[in-house]
């Protein structure tokens, strides 16, 4: 059994593509070919309402149709099933990090041609875990050699910051 089921048919390109897209991320996956299964075709019918409705994914008992690549990843990492990696939400202003039961993320702000790292957000649940640490430094490596100033003004990742002789110099926090 497989928490990933892809349902769709081997014929059709965007369900090739998905089948590309898992295998790329190293996903173990259910190829639930509703053409050729009737069993399968009473499982998308039972999730969708329609056998007609491919591609579709059954997550760990979660539907999600015929999704962007991106959120494909979200989805795959809040199952526990991938790790897309720091990711950077320009139009958010959010360095993510997705994941269950909620993602974790820094957000950020402009001033000007500063880039003001404000927020770290970590479920309550996981606080304590080291999580949030790891984040800010993910988010530290990923801003380092970036050429416009970087001010960090939220408390905790200040407190992470100076552990790191590169961190301090590079966001001014004095030694």
């Amino acid at each position: 059994m497989h928490d990933v089921t892809l349902f769709g048919e081997v014929r059709c390109p965007k369900t090739r593509f998905y089948q590309a897209a898992l295998d790329e991320r190293g996903v173990a996956y259910e190829m639930a070919e509703v053409d050729k299964d009737a069993d399968a075709a009473t499982r998308l019918t039972e999730l969708t309402g329609s056998p007609t409705k491919f591609p579709t994914f059954e997550i760990k008992g979660r539907k999600v149709r015929n999704p962007k690549l991106s959120d494909l990843d979200k989805e795959l990492a809040r199952a526990d099933l991938y790790d897309p990696g720091l990711v950077h939400d320009g139009k958010s202003q959010r360095f993510v990090r997705h994941m269950s039961p909620s993602d974790a993320f820094v957000s950020y702000s402009w001033q000007g041609d500063r880039m003001v790292l404000g927020h770290i957000e970590v479920d309550p649940s996981l606080r304590g875990s080291g999580i949030g640490a790891r984040l800010a430094g993910e988010v530290f490596d990923e801003v380092l050699g970036r050429a416009h100033e970087i001010r960090v003004t939220c408390p905790f990742m200040r407190r992470v910051a100076v552990l790191r002789p590169e961190w301090r110099r590079r966001f001014n926090l004095g030694d």
